[in-house]
């Protein structure tokens, strides 16, 4: 699959490179010769005490510097009074002094030499102007020197495998007591966290969940420097890392993310992501934490879509997506197999699975026939397979094998099946032991997933076993439905990615358009350009005067409507700029007159163009489209119901650009609103054909206009029966120097 993932625009003017950027060997930085402490303390009690005292628990092999101006030694070892009168090449500094000496020692660094540098101070960005202009200088200096620094703000990193804890962290503590794992060796899980507490809490959750060893656990703090892409990219080629799980207030540099995820896509290297800061309250914290301001939830859900990173809601569902890529295959569809030794509770598993898009398939003859040869007659073999709590006291019952693993391994081999779930009652752990030499068997030769589930909470040596086994134990139907619906579509995104081609370039846009829209268009300015390519609407002309506005309405000889035209009005409505369904001349005058008279008296500041005179369009289903501009991901379109209902009900999708029709079509199908556009309950299906086209043309004129738009809003747009075509009945663009339009419509 490598090589043939399609690297897609994240938006107009926002091209991802051809191939990934060069990087930093973030493999020194990991797994490092030389470290400096600076700051060093013998106080276990203190951060700067625990950097050292970690490492000297893990015994670390590499050369170990400690530097103290004040005390001659430190825990029986020799101390320098500054980085350079150590004489020798450094390839990691770790700094836990104060803000305000960090900026000097950091500057030392990249005096003498060293390669890379953690900051774990905070009071930076998060601190106000001061802290925000040390932040920058930290990566100035970086970028002018060529020595690369985490943080600051940080907890450092944690390389498990080669046992390297740069980090104050107490979860890495030897002294602490151990979670215990029935795992040995490498693990399968890397964790890279804007928050080091989350980091090194989610490593735990990994471990105390599902039994899983991480490979590293990465913080990377306020990233003056180094980023959390820059993290993803290197430990996509690490061998031993089967998920990457990343929690992330906010992404810098987004414009690698498209490279970087169809590279992680190619190695079949899942990133599990969680993405924090969703309410106004979280966002307020994250901006008093890091000093980030974060670009939409809706657009960073909308990328990793796209994009094939799977979106997490909560801590627990992370674990169980590590675990279920850790240990298993892919699944080649959605039709899952339940096989339980409780009927109610494969019923419960049911409706968990079809909740989560799962299909629960009867199964074929073939397969309920060598199912009939251990299920009891008063079981099922249909599906759910019930083999009933007899399994549990007479496991055998004759058979010349146990008929739970036997049934569970017909339920694997059917051709008909993509994953299967196993439901039992281990709470006292005699099923996984009686049963533990058939499925270890079983598990070392998965070809689709197997998932355990004990409708009674799992105790310590079920889950022990389990994790011997080679499977895992989930905590709840939901878990497991929701787990393995997402295996279903991270596969078929795979799929989907490498089968998929870029688009070809948007054509620029003449220079006089681009001004135009760069400087703000009001409606009838936005409709003759949008007319121009390709976006038509009704009939307008714009009147100047009463006798202008009474002559337009005799031409288009239809009841009107009548619009006020400025660049300083964006809400219409609000000064007394809109009359609908007028006819004749004195309803027009009369209507002409009272509207410059309100608008003059709530607006004497506005410069008015004329008043545009409408021909009021057929009824049709009203829909919105849009152009909002992301301060993440830069130009993204919105879809959904318009009129009042975008504000009443909300039902929208945003994406990123670019937009094709194939993008536009998925975009609908997405929206709670797409029965309407289909035709349901026996009314005719809409022209969603002329629909995507707009969609796709309001996308090129975007992209071929640079940065120049910041946003745009048609609304609404009238979608009339298939093979009538649309209408778009009011708009407004507003370049990237305007205000913003937010919840004008």
């Amino acid at each position: 699959m490598a090589g043939t993932a399609a690297s897609i625009d994240l938006g107009a003017g926002r091209q991802p490179t051809a191939s990934p950027p060069k990087r930093p060997n973030l493999g020194d930085f990991l797994a490092p010769r030389s470290i400096a402490i600076v700051g060093a303390s013998a106080d276990p009690a203190t951060i700067r005490g625990r950097l050292l005292d970690y490492l000297l628990q893990r015994n670390y092999a590499g050369a170990l510097y400690l530097v103290s101006p004040s005390q001659p030694e430190i825990r029986g070892r020799k101390t320098y009074p500054t980085l350079a009168s150590i004489g020798e090449p450094i390839d990691l500094v770790l700094i836990a002094t104060r803000a305000d000496v960090t900026l000097s020692i950091v500057e030392e660094c990249a005096r003498i030499g060293a390669r890379f540098a953690i900051c774990y101070s905070s009071g930076f960005a998060e601190a106000g102007e001061e802290g925000e202009a040390a932040q920058r200088r930290l990566g100035e200096i970086a970028a002018e020197t060529g020595l690369r620094i985490c943080g600051p703000n940080t907890a450092g990193f944690f390389n498990v495998r080669d046992e390297i804890p740069a980090t104050f962290a107490r979860n890495v503590d030897e002294s602490r007591a151990a979670i215990a794992s029935g795992r040995t060796g490498a693990g399968t899980v890397t964790v890279v966290a804007q928050s080091g507490g989350l980091g090194y809490a989610m490593s735990d959750r990994c471990r105390a969940e599902h039994g899983l060893d991480v490979n590293f656990v990465i913080s990377t703090g306020n990233e003056a420097d180094l980023g959390t892409l820059d993290f993803v990219d290197h430990v996509i080629e690490d061998e031993g890392t089967k998920a990457i799980l990343l929690l992330v207030e906010a992404l810098k540099d987004t414009a690698r993310l498209p490279v970087i995820a169809a590279h992680a896509l190619a190695a079949g290297k899942p990133i599990i992501v969680s993405k924090f800061g969703r309410t106004e309250a979280g966002s307020r914290a994250i901006n008093s934490h890091a000093g980030r301001l974060t670009g939409s939830s809706d657009a960073y859900d909308a990328v990793f879509a796209r994009y094939g990173l799977l979106s997490t809601d909560d801590e627990n569902e992370m674990a169980d997506l590590a675990a279920a890529f850790s240990l298993f295959p892919l699944p080649q569809g959605n039709r899952v197999a339940i096989m339980t030794t409780s009927g109610g509770a494969g019923v419960w598993m049911a409706d968990a699975c079809e909740a989560a898009g799962l299909a629960v398939p009867i199964l074929d003859d073939a397969t309920q026939a060598e199912l009939a040869k251990y299920v009891p007659s008063y079981g099922a073999t249909h599906n759910p397979v019930d083999l009933t709590a007899q399994v549990t006291v007479n496991p055998l019952g004759g058979a010349a094998e146990s008929p739970l693993v036997a049934s569970l391994a017909a339920l694997h081999d059917s051709d008909g099946i993509d994953a299967v779930i196993l439901i039992a009652n281990m709470s006292d752990g005699n099923v996984l032991a009686r049963e533990q030499a058939g499925l270890s068997a079983l598990a070392a030769r998965l070809r689709k997933p197997v998932l355990l589930y004990s409708h009674a909470p799992a105790s310590p040596k079920s889950l022990q076993l389990a994790q011997e086994i080679g499977l895992s134990v989930f905590a709840s139907t939901r878990r497991v439905a929701r787990t393995l619906g997402a295996m279903v579509r991270y596969a078929e995104t795979r799929g989907r990615i490498a089968a998929a081609t870029q688009p070809a370039p948007a054509p620029a846009l003449p220079a006089a358009d681009v001004a135009a829209l760069a400087g703000g268009l009001s409606e009838y300015k936005a409709k003759a350009l949008l007319a121009r390519h390709g976006l038509q609407g009704g009939s307008d002309v714009l009147a100047h005067s009463v006798d202008d506005a009474v002559a337009a309405a005799r031409v288009i000889a239809a009841p009107v409507a009548l619009k006020i035209q400025s660049d300083a009005i964006q809400h219409k409505t609000e000064v007394g700029g809109v009359a609908l369904g007028l006819e004749g001349d004195d309803a027009v005058r009369a209507a002409y007159e009272q509207m410059m008279a309100s608008v003059t008296a709530k607006r004497p500041d506005a410069a008015l163009d004329g008043i545009l005179v409408q021909k009021m369009l057929k009824p049709g289903t009203e829909f919105a489209l849009g152009i909002v501009r992301d301060p993440d991901f830069g130009a993204m379109m919105m879809a959904g119901l318009g009129g009042v209902y975008i504000e009443v009900l909300k039902d929208v999708m945003i994406e990123p650009l670019p937009v094709r029709r194939d993008t536009a079509l998925a975009m609908l199908k997405r929206l709670q609103a797409w029965p309407v556009l289909d035709g349901a309950r026996g009314r005719a299906p809409l022209d969603v054909e002329a629909l995507t086209a707009a969609m796709e043309q309001l996308s090129l004129l975007v992209e071929g206009s640079g940065d120049a738009v910041r946003e745009i809003d048609l609304n609404p747009v009238f979608v009339y029966p298939k093979g009538e075509g649309i209408a778009i009945a009011d708009a407004l663009v507003v370049g990237r120097d305007e205000p913003s339009i937010e919840g004008a419509h």
